[in-house]
């Protein structure tokens, strides 16, 4: 019985240091979102870093969302205290006149170590 105990004690230790993907770390994800504003004939009228858009970060290929940020009005965003792993990171566009469908710009994003700050290039969406 107490080999048995032991031998529980000892898997339970192995299986709960492994971390996945997810808050609780040391890593971060950020970068910036640049709008382009078209017009009705699908004219470019401004661009620019955008203020107050959601900012979507889920695990690469996961079911549902771990969280969402508002960028700064510097167009920033920032995710903190995640672990390693592969996240996928998505702003959706709102573009009511752009004769394409561009409804979301998604990135898969690998964090590769435990304090690592993963600057991303810029989600450049339509508005």
């Amino acid at each position: 019985m107490k080999k048995l105990l032991v031998l529980l004690i000892a898997l339970m230790a192995l299986t709960s240091c492994s971390k996945e993907e997810g808050y609780g770390g040391l890593a971060s994800i950020s970068g910036k979102v640049y709008a382009k504003d078209y017009n009705s004939s699908g004219t470019l009228v401004s661009e620019g870093y955008l203020a107050g858009m959601k900012v979507y970060i889920s695990s690469h290929d996961g079911n549902s969302f771990y969280d969402d940020v508002d960028t700064y009005p510097d167009g920033s965003f920032k995710f903190d205290f995640l672990h390693k792993g592969t996240y996928d990171v998505w702003v959706i566009g709102d573009c009511d006149y752009c004769p394409w469908d561009q409804v979301y710009v998604l990135k898969t994003i690998e964090v590769t170590s435990k304090k690592e700050d993963v600057v991303v290039e810029d989600f450049v969406i339509s508005i």
